[in-house]
């Protein structure tokens, strides 16, 4: 097998993972067009919307690199001003927000692991 076709196996196998994980998942079909308050929303909607912005964003990152890091020669502040594109996209902001907030809580407590 050369790479391609080993490539194409782990992205199916993924993407098997994913839409299997996503069938299990409780109201699958949300409707994306109603947009609610974060004061209409219960914990469970915060959590999963959450989950989903992650996952959307690193998609997001990886289509960026993939296609264009290797096909052009582009300086570092092309790809900063893409990737705060793809954080800021859409209402992502709020859920971008508990994520950094999450991973400070983590890291706090790593560091006072450590000491």
């Amino acid at each position: 097998m050369n790479t391609e076709n080993i490539d194409k196996y782990i992205e199916n196998q993924i993407e098997k993972k994913i839409n299997k994980l996503l069938e299990v998942l409780p109201n699958n079909n949300y409707n994306k067009n109603i947009q609610k308050n974060i004061y209409n929303m219960s914990i469970k909607d915060i959590y999963k919307n959450t989950l989903q912005t992650a996952i959307d964003i690193i998609n997001d990152v990886s289509e960026l690199y993939s296609n264009e890091f290797y096909s052009k020669n582009y300086n570092r502040e092309h790809y900063i001003k893409k990737f705060i594109d793809i954080i800021m996209k859409n209402d992502r902001k709020l859920y971008v927000g508990i994520i950094l907030i999450l991973f400070s809580f983590i890291i706090y407590f790593i560091d006072g692991a450590s000491v």
